[in-house]
C-alpha cells in the first residue's frame, strides 16, 4: 500500500512538472517564448512580416508588436524602460535616439557582434547610435539626407535655371542663399518666396555647427545658431519668406501653390509631405514640377533607430532580428526595390542607386542624388537634448527674434532661461 502511494505520488508530481511547460488553455501545447518589439511605426512590422519570418520560418518564439504614437512613446517608455516589463527590442525615432543611447539601458551591440555585420552602414548611421563611451546601442536601416527642393518652372522663370546643377550654383552656401531669394523677391515683384518658414533653416544650420547643444554638461550656443537668428530676421523684414508657422496648413498648402519656391526636407519628406501635399483642393497640382540639390549645406533629419533592453532575456534573438533589418543585404536590396526607401548599407545603395526614376520630380533620380548626399553627412553634434532644445530654440530665440518682437540679447536670454528650466543639472551661462 505504501508503494503504491509512493508511486501515486511520483506520478502526480511528474505531470505537475510537466504542466509547468505547458500551456494549459492550448490543449497541452508547448507555450512559446515571446519577443516583445515597442515602436511608433509599423515599417518594423512590415519588415519582420514579410522578410524576416518568411526568411525564418521556424521561429522557437513568437514576435509581439506594441505600435504607440510618436508623441507619446516616451512617456510610456520611460517608466519600464529600466525593469523587467520592458520590451527587447525598442525603436527609437532621431529626436530621442540619443537620450537612449546614452542612457545605459540599452544592450551593447558589440559584444552581440553587431558592430562587426554593420561594417557597410554609413559611419553618420552607426554614429548616432554609438554612445560617448564608444559603444553601439542602436543601428538603422535607414539613411534620411536632406535635400532643397525647388520648383523648376518657377526657377527657369524668375530665375533663369533649366537644370538641377544651375539651381545649385545659386544655393552653395547661405550667403548665395540669401541673395538668391532677393533675387527673386525682385523678379516675382514679390509673388514667391524662397521659402515658407525660417524654421525651414534649422536642420541645414544645424549640420554646420563645430559643437552640438550640450557638450560635458555645459550648454552651447554655436555661431551658427546665432546666424540663423539674424538671417531669419533679414528674410522676413525683407518678404523673402511667407512666414508661416512650421508644419501648419499654411506651410504645407504652399507645396500646391505658386508662392513658394521650395523645401528643405530629408528622404521621408519627399514621399510624406511634399508628393501627398502637391495637390490643391482646387485641383491644381504641382506634381511633376520639381526638382531636388543638396542645397547650402549637408544634413540629415529622421530615421528609426533599433535596440536592445538592458534587462531582455532574449537578446541573442533580437540580435538576430536587428542583424537581419539593418545589416542583411540580400532584404535590404529587396526591401528597398520594394518600398524605394533609402538605406543604410552603402555596398546596396551603390548597387541599386543607378535604378531609379521618380516622375514626381519630372524623372529626376532621386535615389542617386541622395547617395552622394549621404557621403557628407556627420552626427557628431547630435546630443540627447536635441528635440527638446531645438523646440525652445524656436519658440523662444529664432520666432521670436526673426518677428521683431524681441531684441537678439532678450531672445538669447529668454531662450537660455528655457534651456536652465528644463536641464537644472545642464550649465548653462
Amino acid at each position: 500500500m505504501k508503494k503504491r502511494i509512493g508511486l501515486l505520488v511520483m506520478l502526480v508530481l511528474a505531470m505537475v512538472q510537466v504542466a509547468c511547460g505547458k500551456n494549459q488553455g492550448d490543449g497541452g501545447k508547448e507555450t512559446k517564448k515571446e519577443l516583445v518589439v515597442w515602436t511608433f511605426t509599423d515599417e518594423i512590422e512590415t519588415m519582420v512580416t514579410d522578410y524576416y519570418q518568411v526568411a525564418n520560418p521556424d521561429l522557437a518564439y513568437k514576435i509581439k508588436f506594441v505600435v504607440t504614437p510618436s508623441d507619446q512613446f516616451q512617456t510610456k517608455l520611460d517608466p519600464i524602460i529600466g525593469t523587467d516589463k520592458a520590451p527587447d527590442i525598442i525603436a527609437l525615432e532621431s529626436s530621442f535616439v540619443k537620450k537612449y543611447v546614452e542612457s545605459g539601458l540599452l544592450a551593447d551591440l558589440d559584444a552581440l557582434k553587431l558592430d562587426e555585420a554593420s561594417g557597410d552602414t554609413y559611419e553618420y548611421v552607426k554614429e548616432v547610435g554609438t554612445s560617448t563611451d564608444g559603444t553601439l546601442r542602436a543601428l538603422s536601416w535607414q539613411a534620411t539626407p536632406g535635400a532643397f527642393f525647388y520648383r523648376a518652372s518657377l526657377a527657369e522663370k524668375f530665375l533663369g535655371v533649366n537644370s538641377p546643377a544651375e539651381f545649385q550654383d545659386l544655393v552653395t552656401d547661405f550667403n548665395r542663399f540669401y541673395d538668391t531669394a532677393k533675387t527673386l523677391k525682385e523678379k516675382s515683384k514679390g509673388e514667391v518666396y524662397m521659402i515658407s518658414s525660417v524654421s525651414d533653416l534649422l536642420y541645414p544650420f544645424e549640420a554646420l555647427r563645430k559643437t552640438g547643444w550640450v557638450k560635458d554638461e555645459q550648454f552651447q550656443m554655436d555661431q551658427q545658431m546665432v546666424d540663423l537668428m539674424e538671417l531669419g530676421k533679414r528674410m522676413v523684414a525683407e518678404k523673402l519668406t511667407l512666414d508661416t508657422e512650421y508644419r501648419s496648413e499654411a506651410w504645407y498648402g504652399g507645396m500646391a501653390s505658386e508662392t513658394i519656391m521650395g523645401y528643405p526636407l530629408p528622404t521621408w519628406g519627399l514621399h510624406y509631405w511634399l508628393q501627398p501635399n502637391s495637390e490643391a483642393d482646387s485641383g491644381e497640382s504641382t506634381f511633376g514640377d520639381w526638382k531636388m540639390v543638396q542645397g547650402p549645406a549637408p544634413y540629415f533629419s529622421g530615421g528609426t533607430w533599433v535596440g536592445i533592453s538592458q534587462q531582455s532575456t532574449m537578446k541573442e534573438e533580437a540580435a538576430e532580428l536587428i542583424k537581419f533589418i539593418t545589416t542583411d543585404a540580400t532584404f535590404l536590396e529587396d526591401y528597398t526595390r520594394e518600398v524605394g526607401d533609402v538605406i543604410s548599407n552603402r555596398q546596396v545603395v551603390a548597387k541599386v542607386k543607378g535604378e531609379f526614376k521618380n516622375d514626381f520630380l519630372g524623372g529626376q533620380n532621386h535615389y542617386e542624388e541622395f547617395a552622394k548626399m549621404i557621403e557628407t553627412i556627420s552626427a557628431e553634434t547630435i546630443t540627447e537634448y536635441d528635440r527638446t532644445i531645438d523646440t525652445l530654440y524656436q519658440d523662444e530665440a529664432l520666432i521670436p527674434y526673426s518677428k521683431g518682437e524681441v531684441d537678439k540679447d532678450t531672445a538669447i536670454a529668454n531662450f537660455k532661461a528655457a534651456v536652465q528650466n528644463s536641464y537644472p543639472d545642464i550649465s548653462v551661462k
